[in-house]
């Protein structure tokens, strides 16, 4: 007779232990799924993708910048530029159009500039040892204001901004030399493969104007280090 009732304890502690193992599994946010088999499947939470956010709730429409698409109005971006990713100045910035849109985002106080800055270096380093380490590519690092860029799909928008009072400001690091540009010669790499310098990348968010007029927030890519890779040849 005792068997029979450690059976049924048994029986009854599995069955607590996976109401218990459910309920940590929902509240931790995860939702198990139920499997034929009895088991179960723990699912990842959704993650939403990247939406433009929009900076206004209203949209701001301006006669004299027409949307892109569909229109005769096209941004001027100069070859370097194209090859950048992102620009300084472009022939036809719309230069009172966006001053206006600053006036109002800074008067809304909707959303906040990014402003990076280059740090000094500390004392320390200035007066101390020869550095140790040796950059295999040769870069700049300087301060980019934008005044248009490319987003992840390769479409160009305006970025608000202004040359005389810089709202938007990005730390870049940028290779010299181009794509084209090869490593330090001190660089040893086995038969068969061929080293180079390229571009890297990151995402920033950016206050831009869209394909519609509208002022949104959406993360644009900013050259951020000048990397030596190497291939097999």
């Amino acid at each position: 007779m005792a068997w029979i009732y450690c059976v049924l304890w048994i029986f009854l502690l599995q069955i607590t232990n996976s109401k218990a193992y459910e309920e940590t599994e929902w509240r931790s946010g995860r939702a198990p799924h139920f499997q034929s088999n009895g088991s179960y499947k723990i699912l990842n939470r959704f993650v939403k993708p990247f939406i433009s956010r929009r900076v206004m709730e209203s949209p701001i429409v301006f006669p004299d910048l027409t949307s892109r698409s569909g229109s005769d109005f096209a941004l001027q971006i100069p070859e370097e530029c194209r090859r950048l990713g992102i620009c300084e100045d472009i022939p036809n910035y719309p230069e009172d159009i966006v001053y206006n849109v600053i006036q109002q985002i800074e008067r809304d106080n909707k959303t906040k500039f990014n402003r990076d800055v280059l740090e000094p270096p500390q004392i320390a380093e200035r007066i101390g040892p020869e550095e140790e380490t040796i950059d295999l590519c040769v870069s700049s690092e300087r301060i980019f204001v934008p005044k248009v860029a490319q987003d992840v799909n390769k479409d160009w928008y305006i970025i608000v901004n202004d040359k005389q009072k810089p709202r938007q400001t990005f730390r870049v690091e940028i290779c010299k030399g181009g794509e084209s540009a090869s490593c330090s010669s001190i660089a040893f790499f086995q038969k068969g493969y061929e080293a180079k310098c390229i571009q890297k990348y990151v995402l920033r968010n950016m206050i831009a104007l869209d394909d519609q007029n509208e002022v949104i927030e959406r993360p644009f890519q900013v050259p951020s280090c000048c990397s030596c890779v190497a291939r097999v040849v």
